[in-house]
């Protein structure tokens, strides 16, 4: 069974947006971790809508990133504000990241 982290940063919102795409993703049948370093997957749910938030949120991405090689992680998957209003950049500036999703709720997670 795949194992599957989150990292959910920002507002309440977020908080509420994490928690349904973690039921989701347990509902298909990935068992959730809250020790990254076992995780094969981690979602950074981020806000990037002021400068400290972008700055926590781009920290955290990097973080999670070193899990690629001291871990079990094989894909590193961003969510949230930060993923929607600097998706371009992202996808330019940071290979670490797997997949960006910016509308998941209409997305198959």
């Amino acid at each position: 069974m795949q194992k599957i982290g989150m990292v959910s940063l920002g507002c309440p919102k977020n908080q509420i947006d994490a928690e349904v795409m973690l039921k989701k993703l347990e509902d298909a049948g990935f068992e959730i971790t809250p020790v990254e370093s076992e995780a094969d997957a981690i979602i950074v749910n981020t806000c990037g809508f002021i400068e400290s938030a972008k700055q926590e949120a781009i920290e955290n991405i990097l973080e999670v990133s070193a899990y690629k090689t001291d871990g079990n992680l094989k894909a590193l998957i961003v969510t949230g504000c930060l993923a929607e209003r600097y998706r371009d950049e992202i996808k330019e500036q940071m290979p670490e990241v797997d997949i960006q999703l910016w509308d998941w709720q209409e997305t198959t997670i």
